[in-house]
């Protein structure tokens, strides 16, 4: 299946989605992180079993574009979206994963639309309930300073903020994957994400974690500070039907064994 994009109701915004995997599958809707897009999913959940994967672009990445500045982005916003992806495909009930930002809109939907949940798969999660959080204030300054100043002013910001500086030299290729950003399209929306999603956050407290009674995998990783281990822990904390929290190979320095050891953790999660 091609990429189809599904306008939002009431706007002219559209939000692009694919369905890849076994499509007899159990149906499992997984979110991409911040920056990234639908190619961040489908390029790493390549080996589930029995499983129909459904990938969608948030707005503001990938095919899901908008120059409207009013064009809501939030986690809220982004749940209804993944849900009215779920209805345009006739799906009343799915498994419901993301990564980092992904798996802030997973916690989201699992709050707001528990009936349309099966299991939860929170991967490298970086969001709690507070809004701003600090180790992503580089991510949302890229956006605000490639709007202020124009890109080229930006990214010699970016390279020049102690924090960056340090970053890089603590943990270069974390560093290199937020000068990464500069490389994604010039539109408005792909831009303004960077930050507006920083502004909000997907819960109101950690005890509304509480509610959620789907089995819940936690995944992280070490040597990521963009995705912060006390934040999966004061998850999966907070989970009461908490099936497991594993530490995969960190994703930045073993890429090849991280994406393995992902697949094998989603299918004992997801078939066990």
């Amino acid at each position: 299946m091609s990429v189809v994009k599904m306008r939002r109701g009431g706007s002219n915004v559209e939000i692009a989605y694919e369905v890849v995997g076994d499509r007899g599958g159990y149906p499992l809707a997984f979110m991409h992180g911040l920056g990234a897009g639908r190619a961040q999913t489908t390029s790493a959940l390549t080996a589930l079993n029995n499983t129909m994967l459904i990938a969608p672009d948030m707005l503001g990445h990938g095919d899901s574009v908008s120059e409207d500045e009013c064009a809501v982005m939030s986690f809220d916003q982004s749940a209804d979206d993944v849900v009215a992806i779920l209805d345009h495909l006739g799906i009343e009930k799915s498994n419901i994963g993301g990564l980092s930002m992904g798996s802030g809109i997973a916690l989201n939907i699992a709050l707001r639309y528990p009936e349309r949940v099966n299991q939860l798969i929170l991967l490298r999660p970086s969001w709690l309930e507070e809004k701003k959080p600090a180790h992503l204030a580089l991510v949302a300054y890229v956006g605000q300073w490639i709007i202020d100043e124009g890109a080229e002013v930006a990214e010699q910001k970016l390279l020049s903020h102690p924090d960056y500086v340090s970053l890089y030299a603590e943990v270069p290729k974390v560093a290199e994957s937020i000068r990464g950003l500069f490389k994604r399209p010039a539109h408005f929306s792909h831009t303004a994400v960077l930050y507006k999603m920083w502004e909000d956050a997907p819960f109101g407290s950690l005890g509304d974690l509480g509610k959620i009674e789907n089995d819940s995998l936690v995944l992280y990783t070490t040597r990521d500070n963009l995705h912060p281990i006390p934040v999966a822990e004061s998850i999966a904390d907070a989970l009461p039907n908490l099936r497991g929290m594993e530490e995969l190979a960190p994703r930045y320095d073993e890429p090849e064994e991280y994406g393995v050891a992902l697949n094998e953790a989603l299918n004992a999660f997801l078939h066990h």
